[in-house]
């Protein structure tokens, strides 16, 4: 990187270098990032590999074979997220622990649930998945939005939006309703890109409509046009599989405290779920096409490398 270059004062990217660790970026991986967005002038500034390792620690940001925790080290942190997450897998559980400053391997988070947890060890049917077809152009090509009305009996309806690209989560928000179509097309101007599909139910119309004005705004030549596409029945599969990994990760644990809960306190733990999800490296998969890096990495990134 040139020795006779002074080091370039790390303080000022820690936010990055925290950022790239969250997604599970290796020392390696997370220095070429910096260098590729540019974070500082490479003609001026070295930053050599093992700087930057140095200084990750002094962040306490540390591998799990170099932290060595053991099951003993987590029992309370893992009592804590049974019970707010009692259906999460091993890499969702590793992940959790991870925000909480414990970076532990797979192999004692299994240690720890055949000692502990035999009954859900044994509980945990592996499922077989379908395979369909799903084809998207890039990043932001198609946003796929829906509602959930399974906690409504709570008082809450959610409402989301999915890049099925990326897999990246663009939006999931709590309210009492999410029928409104005024409110709907509110959370869509938050985050507006290109075209979307979505259950063709009335609380989407508003958001349709606007979709289309706007873009046929911005180009005469789609006047007349339709900007949207309704997916009818079940076809609107990635909003469905959200909903379906909500309701076996987060829900559950949440249940027993929904009844005296606010609106803020629960968008502010779906955001940390959220997160959690658009941080997360998908599981490799020989039949899938598209990246496999963490869907904030793919969408912020979507010109390649």
């Amino acid at each position: 990187m040139g020795r006779n270059k002074p080091n370039f004062p790390l303080k000022d990217l820690e936010h990055h270098i925290r950022k790239s660790w969250d997604r599970e970026f290796n020392d390696i991986e997370i220095l070429a990032c910096l260098e590729e967005d540019k974070l500082f002038d490479t003609e001026k500034y070295g930053l050599a590999i093992k700087k930057l390792r140095k200084y990750r620690k002094e962040l306490r940001l540390i591998h799990a074979r170099t932290a060595n925790f053991q099951v003993e080290d987590i029992i309370n942190n893992m009592i804590y997220l049974r019970k707010k997450y009692p259906h999460a897998g091993y890499p969702h559980v590793k992940k959790l622990l991870r925000k909480r400053s414990k970076e532990v391997t797979k192999h004692v988070i299994i240690e720890y649930m055949h000692k502990y947890k035999p009954d859900l060890v044994r509980a945990r049917v592996r499922q077989r998945l379908r395979c369909r077809r799903f084809w998207a152009a890039g990043v932001n090509d198609v946003w796929c939005v829906d509602q959930h009305d399974k906690l409504k009996h709570y008082g809450l309806a959610l409402h989301t939006g999915v890049d099925p690209f990326t897999e990246k989560i663009k939006w999931m928000r709590v309210w009492w309703t999410n029928s409104n179509p005024r409110l709907i097309f509110r959370y869509y101007l938050d985050c507006i890109k290109k075209d979307i599909w979505f259950d063709p139910g009335p609380e989407n119309f508003c958001l349709a409509k606007g979709h289309s004005f706007i873009r046929q705004s911005l180009d005469s030549g789609l006047e007349g046009t339709l900007q949207h596409r309704c997916m009818n029945e079940k076809n609107n599969m990635l909003p469905e599989i959200t909903w379906l990994n909500i309701r076996c990760n987060f829900t559950p644990g949440m249940e027993d405290i929904l009844s005296n809960l606010d609106f803020p306190w629960f968008q502010a733990e779906l955001d940390v779920y959220v997160d959690l999800i658009n941080t997360t490296k998908r599981r490799a998969q020989t039949h899938k096409i598209l990246l496999h890096g963490p869907p904030d990495d793919i969408d912020e990134n979507a010109h390649g490398p």
